[in-house]
């Protein structure tokens, strides 16, 4: 028993180790990408105030209608809260928790695997097989975005409480004791408030419970292993349902695609996860989704022979195959069928986090395939050397993909290497330019990715009015007044209550001599503003202009409420003077 210990807290140590060996690069990481919206201006996470709000809103409610109501993950936003009450904003810290949460993972990868595969061997070598698994999942480099983008977190926890679930249901195997039935079922109860695709655990707990050949096959004893299970996941839709009114997504992004198209998308997607999950070459973050047109694409063909020859193959070997393969199979592809429906919902569904649950399937096929290598005379050295060198490689490729994730333009140039058509990025890294001064690459780069995402096979509404609008901005900084005019002008055709574009391009009228037309865009403007600092200088450009035209009624009223923004402002009360308004 003391031995038996003391190879279990070397095989975490060791699993402890390759972890941080490989990933403390990333403790430089900074926040990207969605990090801005979810950590740097969500208010929800600064105070336990809002508890009550994220507990009974929509995952991104915080934003203000900004996005859609489609995810209900209370338990991780707390969990963010808590990160925020410990680190404030330095990155270092998240991406410590990250760190840690998947060493935490890793050992229940091990523990689990220990525990399906038993001990055919005595000492350190009875452990090796569930070592090689876990040591696969903990240096996978697909893995290396979840761990390594703070906006992973949901991944991160899901896994660790549906693991630990799957770990104490497969050890109460018999047992009569109501703790050792309930506790799975109320960590499971807490992974789907943590994310959705925790609610497919007692798929597994099923896929278990056929592997090890428990009899019958829906026995009443199998039903009421799995009522708690049951009962806890109606419990999370039924409130989901209550909060946001539905289960699914309510709208679609690609609304060009129908039913039969994501059939037709999901077979290269599909082969694409399992490319990435064994050998990511050529994986880049934040690829755009290109989609096939018909069942008759070399791509879909392709996929679907790959498919269709896996299939065969594992068919025909069923009868040889041990039957925890058929379990590792079950982790690999069942929680990537959600992710097949990604296209309706995401410009970039294709997304190397949707892998981070399947890899334990990996490790356990893994820790199968060495405990075969190892029943064999002599084979322990050379399966040694064979772990140490998929290990070293993994970690090393793990690790040079981690810095995909320094920071945003890191990152979008990453994206821009896997696809130079790829106008996401293209506006992303122009939206950086502009921001940083540099204008005249911010127009090339935003033009570019106008022009590619007008030429797609599908061009993306939502995305060509945003490149419009970081375009204008950037035509208007650099001088290119008609330019900036004309992107300003297509902006209000498709969004006539955008604030700020027809603010901008009343300066631009107004600086032309045409009042008139400037003065009915700030009209419109005031209507729709409600950053109170673009309220205000949209009030004191049109009590300037009503002051020149010599309405000083109209000037004065402008101006009081530009002042009733910035109280005690002296040029205000100054232009109040000479119009002859305030007390």
């Amino acid at each position: 028993m003391l031995k038996g210990f003391k190879y279990r807290l070397a095989s975490i140590l060791i699993l402890a180790a390759v972890t941080f060996a490989v990933y403390y690069g990333s403790l430089g990481n900074g926040f990207v990408y969605d990090d801005a919206e979810q950590v740097l201006r969500n208010k929800w996470i600064t105070d336990i105030r809002y508890l009550p709000a994220i507990f009974t809103s929509h995952t991104f409610a915080f934003a203000e209608g900004s996005y859609q109501a489609i995810s209900y993950r209370p338990l991780f936003m707390a969990f963010y809260m808590l990160e925020y009450s410990l680190f404030g904003l330095n990155a270092w810290g998240w991406h410590l928790v990250n760190i840690i949460l998947h060493a935490v993972n890793a050992v229940l990868v091990f523990l689990v695997l220990s525990r399906l595969l038993g001990r055919e061997r005595e000492g350190f070598a009875a452990y090796l097989p569930a070592l090689a698994g876990a040591l696969i999942f903990a240096a996978l480099p697909v893995n290396s975005e979840v761990v390594s983008w703070i906006g992973c977190v949901p991944e991160l926890l899901y896994t660790s409480l549906a693991l630990s679930a799957f770990y104490l249901y497969i050890g109460a195997e018999g047992s009569q004791g109501i703790l050792s039935r309930l506790l799975p079922a109320l960590l499971f109860f807490l992974a789907v408030f943590t994310k959705e695709t925790a609610v497919l655990l007692p798929v597994f707990l099923f896929a278990y419970d056929s592997a090890k050949g428990t009899k019958p096959f829906l026995s009443m004893g199998r039903l009421i292993r799995y009522l708690p299970f049951v009962i806890a996941g109606a419990v999370y839709i039924c409130l989901k349902m209550g909060l946001l009114g539905h289960v699914a997504a309510p709208e679609k992004l690609h609304t060009n695609l129908k039913g039969t198209d994501y059939l037709i998308n999901a077979f290269p997607l599909f082969t694409g996860y399992l490319k990435a999950l064994l050998l990511p070459i050529n994986d880049y973050p934040l690829q755009l989704f290109r989609p096939a047109a018909s069942f008759a694409g070399v791509d879909v063909l392709v996929s679907v022979s790959i498919i269709s020859a896996l299939a065969i193959i594992i068919f025909l070997a069923r009868k040889k195959l041990d039957p925890l393969f058929f379990l590792g199979l079950a982790f690999i592809v069942i929680p990537l069928l959600p992710a097949l429906y990604a296209p309706a919902i995401s410009r970039t569904p294709f997304a190397d986090r949707y892998l981070y649950f399947p890899s334990i399937g990996l490790g356990l096929i893994t820790a199968l395939s060495f405990r075969k290598i190892l029943s064999a005379r002599g084979a322990l050295i050379p399966a040694l050397v064979l772990l140490i060198f998929a290990t070293a490689v993994y970690s090393v490729w793990a690790r040079q993909r981690s810095f995909f994730w320094k920071d945003d333009r890191t990152l979008w140039a990453r994206a821009l290497e896997g696809s130079s058509s790829n106008y996401l990025a293209l506006h992303s890294i122009g939206y950086m330019d502009l921001k940083e001064g540099r204008t005249d690459a911010a127009v090339t780069g935003l033009r570019e990715a106008l022009r590619l995402n007008n030429g797609s096979y599908y061009p993306d509404p939502t995305m060509l009015l945003l490149t419009r609008k970081v375009l204008a901005a950037a035509y208007h900084r650099n001088g290119f007044l008609k330019e900036a005019a004309s992107e300003y002008s297509e902006v209000l055709r498709v969004e006539p209550e955008d604030a700020v574009a027809g603010f901008n391009l009343g300066t631009i009228y107004e600086g032309q001599g045409h009042t008139n037309d400037a003065m009915e865009l700030y009209s419109k403007a005031i209507l729709f503003a409600k950053n109170p600092a673009l309220s205000r200088e949209i009030r004191i450009r049109l009590g300037d202009n009503y002051s020149r035209m010599g309405q000083k009624a109209e000037a004065a009223a402008n101006y009081e409420e530009a002042l009733r923004l910035s109280p005690g402002d002296p040029s205000l009360i100054n232009r109040l003077k000479v119009v002859g308004g305030g007390n």
